[in-house]
């Protein structure tokens, strides 16, 4: 009997499978657009303390802004992935992306001029209607990259995509410490006016590059290396009328479900760490406000790492057990920040707890892209985003709430019991995720 397998399948195994170039281009345009959404939807963060200084606001009372800009986020996510999808998936996804990301960044440069954003009324609202844009973006972003992959590698392109969000969070505290100090505390609305100038090159190569003959070039080369598609044609399409049949098949499917439920309670613990951190700097251990927005923000050194090593592990570990190992470690990150009694210890704490801290989100995207219909690939991703949002709203009233509990902003009860609700949080999300069934591509084989 021959020791050798001389079948084309098993000679497709044998040898190094490829990415095309295509791909790698395509990950790095969604990937600088991710890093765009985060910018900015981070600096809020990071302007936590001088906003609410300039505004005189309470801990409640900024928790309640946070809460309605940030639940903004949700609002458009699963009409706005439907309506991807029956627009069409593939090199079609980007004709639908390039306005939306335009659309959004132009909004926030305008909440950058102080003469139209002079107000609280007036920067709030502008500011919903950043998020509004940014949130509907994120799943058809996920969906692009997930689209220009293979499905063997969807966990590593998509953790590899998410690191732009930690880069854009490390950002967004750099330009924002930059800022205060060169220009003074009452010029930190200029940290706006960056997304929209680095958007608009960015979309007009975009838009040229998608194309049906790309990615045409590009499902046959997956097929001459052995990989499977991400869909079996190079655009599908959800048809009219079907958006709603669509999207209440995709929320029964249990995959899907529970992986949502997951990323409301592991967004109310990412949200929160970055809602409780520049007041606590600030307040409790003495930071300047420049000094609060820069150290704030630590842990995306390690989240940037983690987002590309979980996610990759994922591909071969299975998403569900690989998302029930992060749980248990974030729960356990976060639960130590009851110890970061002095620097040393904050630095190492969120060393720690980043590497888990952002590597989870490309993960909850790979499971439900891998549990969704081909057509349906964006509304999955969308019932994700509109979770992971909710509970993004739900963070900072019930952070503020914690705080204020303890005493107020200049109290460190109150962030203690921040700190070990978030922890819970995750561990209820670990719960949640015992209850799927892994549909890995590689895993299931």
């Amino acid at each position: 009997m021959s020791l050798i397998n001389s079948s084309p399948a098993a000679a497709k195994r044998g040898k190094r499978q490829a990415i095309h170039r295509f791909s790698w281009v395509s990950l790095l345009v969604c990937w600088l657009i991710w890093v765009l959404n985060a910018y900015d939807r981070e600096m809020i963060l990071r302007l936590g303390p001088v906003i609410s200084r300039e505004f005189s606001l309470s801990p409640e009372q900024w928790g309640n802004i946070v809460a309605l800009i940030m639940v903004a986020l949700a609002v458009l996510d699963i009409p706005g992935s439907v309506w991807s999808d029956r627009y069409g998936s593939g090199w079609k996804r980007a004709r639908f992306q390039v306005p939306l990301v335009l659309g959004y960044t132009a909004l926030s440069f305008i909440s950058g001029i102080k003469a139209i954003s002079h107000g609280l009324t007036s920067f709030v609202l502008l500011r919903v209607g950043v998020n509004l844009g940014a949130g509907w973006g994120e799943p058809v972003g996920v969906s692009n990259t997930a689209e220009w992959w293979p499905k063997e590698k969807r966990g590593f392109a998509l953790g590899v995509h998410h690191t732009g969000y930690p880069i854009g969070a490390l950002l967004s505290g750099v330009v924002a410490s930059i800022v205060l100090t060169t220009f003074g505390e009452g010029s930190w609305r200029y940290c706006f006016l960056v997304a929209l100038i680095v958007a608009i090159p960015l979309m007009i190569f975009w838009a040229k590059y998608s194309t049906a003959a790309r990615i045409n070039t590009l499902y046959n080369h997956m097929d001459e290396q052995g990989f499977t598609r991400p869909a079996t044609q190079e655009s599908n399409r959800v048809q009219k009328g079907d958006g709603m049949k669509t999207f209440v098949k995709t929320l029964r499917n249990r995959n899907i479900s529970l992986t949502a439920g997951n990323t409301l309670l592991t967004q109310i613990v990412y949200m929160g760490i970055n809602v409780v951190l520049p007041p606590y700097l600030y307040h409790v251990s003495g930071l300047s406000l420049a000094a609060s927005a820069g150290l704030s923000i630590i842990f995306t050194l390690t989240g940037t790492l983690g987002q590309v090593i979980w996610p990759w592990l994922s591909d071969s570990l299975g998403r569900k057990r690989t998302l029930i190992l992060c749980g248990l470690w974030m729960s356990v990150g976060i639960a130590l920040f009851y110890f970061a009694t002095n620097m040393p210890r904050l630095v190492a704490i969120q060393l720690f707890f980043g590497l888990v801290a952002n590597a989870v989100w490309p993960i909850y995207y790979a499971m439900a892209s891998d549990s969704a219909e081909e057509s349906a690939t964006s509304t999955a991703n969308g019932i994700i985003t509109t979770a992971m949002f909710i509970g993004g709203g739900i963070s900072p009233l019930l952070m503020g709430w914690l705080i204020q509990l303890g005493g107020g902003w200049e109290s460190a009860t109150g962030y203690v019991y921040t700190f070990f609700t978030m922890a819970g949080c995750a561990l209820l999300g670990v719960l949640l995720q015992l209850m799927t069934v892994d549909k890995t591509p590689r895993h299931s084989h």
